[in-house]
């Protein structure tokens, strides 16, 4: 019989909550980190962001994680971690492409955009091989003392002033009681469905589905381009170290590079225009699309699959929403109180910010009365960001069929990145801002123009270039006091160098 007495119990260990639980031990909390499964497992490769750098870093700073603090950014990563597997991601780098047809670079760069982060691969963002990062934090955790519970099934969470945890660990009985639960554990759902929050779909406009595995000997797109003469030089960076976005009419397809030769990549797919056909495999539908595309064929026409197992993973809808994710005792990290679309990479720095300020509610308010009523504040403020993502991330869905109005819309993400970038670089973790700009209401209402407008061409059907010029024009001007770092710009022709 397994038998616990603690202040949180964290469920899920994944990065989010392997970290939460090394920064509640930092405060002085007693925690408890709850696994289902064990590590190292498959998961998604994922990319940082400058955001997410600098709440690692100054999480790290604050709360006395030496150790974990050089994974902030490529550089230290490599210097102190060489062992541990990750990818440089020196920016986003995107590309248009139509059905049937090769890519065809153009001089002005009209079906390309390339959005630099860093200057140097020193200070880059890196792209995570979750495999083996959330595994490295999982063993911090393990050496801070912390119980970490693997492979552990809880039957049952039965709230009160002190929750209890009843479940199984393998042939063991297990008991957990904790005042306090802090769900890490993604898309599960365990303590949603024991508080019987509603958690579906039905307040996203983004409507997505997911095609994905990891590969190598994945031919670098550098030199497709090349070949098919593309200006590469007048790159910020090299456009395969980055977040590298294929756009299609109704989706795209990411590829993350590793430095252990794994590239991970997948399909994410409008549900309405690529409807799931349950019938075609996974692995026979990932054909029939890079044979849409003959580039895309072209890069992957040696790649070969090397995780899952079990072969390529699909989903159907992704996007899911609980209808509050925090109540007294009790807290969801982002990404167990949503799951919306990888495009702009805002996942793991929303995770941070979410970390960060569940666990400095914790510290400041810990068994005082105001902390129910700064969680519901939290709530709010989550809430709020969650809705802001999804509608900077449909709105690009409603651009991909013309790439022009796609890099005019998807200003307004870097315009909130750039911006918060700024603040955080200044005022570290005191940055009271909620993530990506979302309690904002200056800039909250440019984005609702701007999206009203853009939903207004794609219902109408018919937009030529004049109306797109102006749209961008109009883009341009309202985003002006937000623009710290050049966008906007038609002089760039879609190449934007360092925004940090």
């Amino acid at each position: 019989m397994i038998d616990l007495d603690v202040d949180v119990a964290v469920l899920g260990a994944g990065f989010g909550g392997s970290l939460t639980a090394l920064l509640l031990e930092r405060i002085g909390l007693k925690p408890a980190l709850v696994e289902r499964g064990a590590h190292p497992r498959f998961a998604l490769g994922e990319s940082s962001t400058p955001l997410a750098d600098f709440v690692l870093t100054h999480l790290c700073e604050r709360y006395d994680l030496p150790r974990i603090e050089p994974l902030a950014n490529y550089g230290t990563w490599q210097a102190s971690y060489p062992e541990l597997p990750c990818g440089l991601k020196r920016g986003f780098s995107y590309f248009q492409h139509m059905p049937g047809e090769a890519f065809t670079p153009r001089a002005d760069h009209r079906n390309e955009l390339l959005v630099a982060a860093s200057y140097t691969s020193d200070d880059a963002d890196t792209h995570w091989l979750r495999a083996d990062f959330d595994h490295f934090l999982v063993r911090e955790a393990q050496a801070a003392g912390i119980a970490y519970l693997d492979r552990t099934a809880l039957d049952e969470l039965t709230p009160g002033d002190r929750w209890e945890l009843i479940g199984r660990r393998e042939e063991d009985a297990c008991r957990i009681r904790a005042s306090f639960v802090i769900d890490a554990s993604g898309g599960d759902g365990l303590l949603a469905r024991r508080l019987g929050l509603r958690n579906d779909p039905a307040d996203f406009r983004t409507n997505s589905r997911a095609l994905y595995g990891h590969f190598r000997d994945v031919k670098p797109w550098r030199e497709i381009l090349e070949a098919r003469g593309g200006r590469v030089e007048d790159h910020a960076f090299d456009c395969d170290a980055a977040a590298l976005h294929h756009v299609l009419d109704g989706g795209w397809m990411w590829v993350l590079r590793f430095n252990n030769g794994v590239t991970s990549a997948g399909f994410l797919l409008d549900c309405d225009r690529w409807p799931l056909d349950e019938t075609t495999s996974p692995a026979d539908e990932w054909q029939s699309l890079l044979s849409r595309y003959p580039s895309l064929a072209e890069q992957f026409a040696a790649a070969r699959l090397v995780a899952p197992a079990n072969g390529l993973r699909r989903s159907g809808r992704l996007q899911r929403r609980v209808e509050r994710t925090a109540g007294p005792n009790w807290a969801m990290l982002p990404t167990a109180g949503y799951t919306l679309d990888a495009l702009h990479s805002t996942g793991n720095a929303h995770t941070l910010y979410g970390i960060e300020r569940i666990v400095g509610l914790l510290q400041r308010h810990w068994n005082r009365p105001e902390l129910a009523a700064k969680l519901d504040r939290h709530n709010q403020m989550l809430q709020s960001e969650i809705s802001l993502v999804d509608q900077l991330v449909h709105g690009c869905y409603l651009a991909f069929g013309r790439f022009k109005l796609l890099v005019h819309y998807a200003m307004h993400y870097f315009a909130a990145a750039t911006v918060s970038e700024s603040r955080r670089s200044k005022l570290g973790v005191a940055c009271p801002d909620a993530f990506l700009q979302a309690t904002n209401p200056e800039f909250r209402a440019i984005v609702d123009d701007a999206y009203g407008r853009l939903s207004r061409f794609v219902a109408g059907g018919s937009i030529d270039e004049q109306d797109v010029a102006d749209y961008g024009r109009e883009v341009a001007a309202a985003l002006a006091p937000f623009n710290i770092a050049g966008l906007c710009d038609p002089a760039k022709r879609n190449m934007y160098p360092y925004t940090g």
